[in-house]
């Protein structure tokens, strides 16, 4: 897979695109709710914020909807296991929590992956975080492949995160 992977703008209910308008998002995710999984916590500015967000492997993705910012996702490359995309690094105001808002998002993402030549794509999410899990299980042909310990991410109460990892395979056509 090669990032940047085109993302069909906008779906019945959501935008997804480029990151931009930063601190739109910045206010968008300025709930400790939403950073309550997040290593290292809730950023200070909405120039740490992007920059946490962007990074080589990376590429970051703005959601809105008729023009109000949501939250952010992105497309997460792992060289070791190339076949496929990640998506992660979902964060969504708290409003948005339970309204079919990320699935819309997921959906866009999911199937614009596939197109880009993907044999996979992966979620992974916090073992404590039962309501991302639910949301990923929801999603059409989500199965849980495994849990993961990951020594690198540490949580912001110093324990290590064990990650629960999810797979949609390549859908027949």
């Amino acid at each position: 897979m090669k990032l940047p992977i085109a993302v069909p703008s906008a779906g019945d209910r959501v935008q997804v695109s480029a990151l931009s308008r930063r601190e739109d998002l910045f206010a968008a995710l300025d709930h400790a709710a939403v950073w309550q999984h997040i290593p290292g916590g809730a950023p200070e500015t909405p120039e740490v914020m992007a920059e946490r967000l962007s990074g080589a492997g990376r590429q970051p993705l703005l959601i809105d909807h008729t023009g109000t910012v949501l939250g952010t996702s992105s497309y997460l490359l792992d060289p070791a296991d190339p076949g496929g995309i990640e998506i992660g690094a979902t964060l969504l105001t708290p409003d948005a929590w339970g309204t079919g808002i990320n699935s819309a998002a997921k959906a866009l993402m999911i199937d614009a992956a596939f197109a880009a030549g993907a044999q996979w794509v992966q979620f992974r999410t916090d073992e404590r975080n039962g309501r991302s899990a639910a949301a990923i299980l929801k999603l059409p042909g989500a199965v849980e492949i495994a849990s993961r310990r990951e020594p690198h991410i540490v949580r912001s109460d110093g324990t290590v995160r064990t990650s629960r990892v999810f797979r949609i395979p390549l859908r027949p056509a």
